[in-house]
């Protein structure tokens, strides 16, 4: 019999690239950041948020575990569109 924990895979819902960041020079009293992508990168980001967010949605929101169940997303600054391992 096969466990829940083993028929979902434990790494990301998806990923995506953008193409530009600004302010293009990053300082420590920046306080935003604009990333802009394109329609193909945030139909993925979409996705992956929509896909996470479902996900969510199936645990008990009764239960401590359920409460404090979230959505973690990171940007990695220093990644570009140029370095897309995917080609």
């Amino acid at each position: 019999m096969t466990t829940i924990s083993k028929q979902f895979k434990t790494s990301s819902f998806g990923a995506c690239n953008f193409d530009r960041v600004s302010p293009s020079q990053l300082t420590e009293s920046t306080l935003a950041i604009n990333l802009i992508l394109s329609f193909d990168e945030a139909l993925k980001l979409n996705l992956a948020i929509d896909e996470c967010v479902r996900k969510l949605n199936r645990y008990n929101h009764a239960l401590s575990a359920g409460k404090s169940a979230a959505l973690s997303m990171v940007v990695h600054l220093d990644k570009g569109t140029h370095q897309n391992p995917r080609g």
